[in-house]
């Protein structure tokens, strides 16, 4: 059960790109500040990248959150400065890997993902670029989705519920009220593969800080023995939460860092309806 888990550098000499910048411990927690840390503006503009209207919406975005990347610029295979932005650790390989650069002298962006796995080199899974339009500066979750539908397109949710074994229309999305739909599109949707999930993604809905006392964390997942699994996690008791609460090591490898710091009243939800479902007000 998851709740045991709930239990190319030619012609750059004379401009200072950064090799590596990112989230230190002691980076800023402004974005704009971690992105100018690490060289970010400064190559975004050799690259020919308009930084302000490219990345500087980031910060007004709730629904991702791109302070948790390791931002970092180094060398373009093809000349030029490439920079790049790595998700967190526990989300890399579904979360897209993006990166910015020139290609036919046009600046460029790729998301790149490892899963589901296509091409695999001597058994290992190589990275794949997403199908989009590259020319697209924009970073792949800087458009606020209208609706949950199309955040789960984004957030690659419907993919990883396939891999998983259900669908994720059916549900989740389907059993929504107009309410409900609106609670779930103010959280934050997350992808981490777990090694008490059969190695496969966990899909996980987890509510803004200081709202987990009314919003729950959600998981649907497999153990590899049963089919689908859904927990529902609050910071304080509810009607069907066990009366002892659970709590995280800190720094816990594939897990979100919101969990962290915290004590958490779980359930575990047999009919995997999301716990919201029928609400008829957005709870405040």
């Amino acid at each position: 059960m998851l709740n045991s888990l709930t239990g190319a550098a030619a012609g750059l000499a004379a401009v200072n790109f950064p090799i590596f910048a990112g989230p230190l411990p002691d980076a800023p927690a402004d974005l704009a500040d971690l992105l100018e840390r690490a060289g970010v503006p400064e190559a975004a503009k050799s690259i020919g990248i308009d930084f302000e209207k490219t990345f500087g919406a980031l910060e007004e975005s709730n629904h991702h959150n791109y302070r948790k990347y390791r931002w970092s610029v180094s060398f373009a295979e093809g000349g030029g400065p490439l920079i790049q932005a790595l998700p967190p650790e526990e989300e890399m390989g579904w979360t897209p890997w993006e990166e910015w650069f020139v290609s036919d002298g046009k600046p460029v962006r790729r998301a790149m993902v490892l899963y589901p796995v296509g091409q695999m080199t001597r058994k290992v899974p190589k990275w794949r670029a997403l199908k989009e339009n590259q020319t697209d500066l924009q970073p792949w979750f800087a458009p606020i989705p209208k609706t949950l539908g199309e955040l789960f397109l984004r957030g690659r949710i419907l993919e990883a519920a396939n891999a998983v074994g259900f669908d994720a229309r059916k549900v989740i999305l389907d059993k929504l009220s107009p309410a409900a739909e609106e609670a779930y599109r103010s959280m934050r949707w997350s992808l981490a593969p777990h090694r008490l999930a059969a190695n496969l993604p966990v899909i996980q809905c987890l509510p803004l800080p200081g709202r987990s006392d009314r919003l729950p964390w959600e998981t649907w997942y497999t153990d590899g023995r049963t089919p689908l699994i859904h927990h529902v996690h609050y910071t304080q008791p509810m009607n069907r939460t066990e009366k002892k609460p659970w709590r995280e090591r800190d720094g816990a490898p594939q897990r979100p860092a919101e969990l962290f710091g915290r004590e958490w009243y779980y359930y575990n939800d047999n009919s995997m309806k999301p716990a919201l479902a029928d609400i008829k007000e957005i709870i405040q």
